[in-house]
């Protein structure tokens, strides 16, 4: 059942990935030398290309 959710939804969950991710990168460049927002680019950055792989990682469930 998570697993046809999962990639049902496959679009949405990429994308989410890669908007945390250059989010991220925007946060980095802007705030660079300073610490606490450095800190969370960073986080947003390891966030959003963890959900991006495994956005693009799922696989139909039927053929699995």
């Amino acid at each position: 059942m998570m697993n046809q959710f999962l990639y049902k939804n496959k679009k949405k969950i990429t994308f989410l990935g890669i908007l945390f991710l250059i989010s991220g990168l925007f946060l980095a460049y802007l705030k660079w030398g300073i610490e606490p927002q450095e800190t969370i680019a960073g986080f947003l950055c390891g966030l959003g290309f963890g959900i991006s792989v495994l956005g693009f990682g799922l696989k139909n469930p039927e053929n699995i």
